[in-house]
């Protein structure tokens, strides 16, 4: 009977964290506007009226905003490039910021028609926040050490 429980533990255990290693590995999901307008709804603590106007409103703005990156063409190798793609390339970027502060200066005064300025301000100091979340290139972590 013992071995049988200790079976059934060790059985229990492995399985465990064998589901635990798997959901670590799971793909990531795909860009969703709708949950990150809703996320965001969150945020800003709004109610029922004002967040069923500014969700569809947050998740045009953002779709705007992924129109606006410079996609990068597949097959080109980053460190043989010509002089001539590199000028273009920093061209289309400059270009891409510049779509993207027009996008912006346009959600802008449509989010004021929904929002109080102190969420709107949330809104466009998003961006930056989200850049700071991203994880950084590995560190060396410094050793745990317990306190006496």
């Amino acid at each position: 009977m013992k071995k049988l429980v200790m079976a059934v533990c060790f059985a229990l255990l492995a399985g465990g964290s064998l589901s635990a290693q798997n959901a670590g590995n799971a793909p990531r999901g795909r860009w969703n506007p709708e949950m990150m307008a809703k996320r965001m709804a969150g945020r800003l603590m709004l109610d029922d009226e004002v967040s069923a106007k500014f969700i569809p409103l947050y998740q045009e703005y953002m779709q705007k905003l992924a129109e606006c990156r410079v996609q990068q063409k597949p097959g080109e190798p980053k460190g043989e490039q010509t002089d001539a793609a590199i000028d273009e390339q920093i061209k289309a970027r400059f270009a891409a910021q510049e779509k993207r502060l027009e996008v912006q200066k346009d959600y802008y005064d449509k989010f004021k028609e929904v929002l109080t300025m102190r969420q709107v301000k949330q809104i466009f100091d998003r961006p930056n926040a989200v850049r700071n979340m991203r994880p950084q290139a590995s560190r060396p972590k410094a050793p745990f050490t317990k306190r006496p």
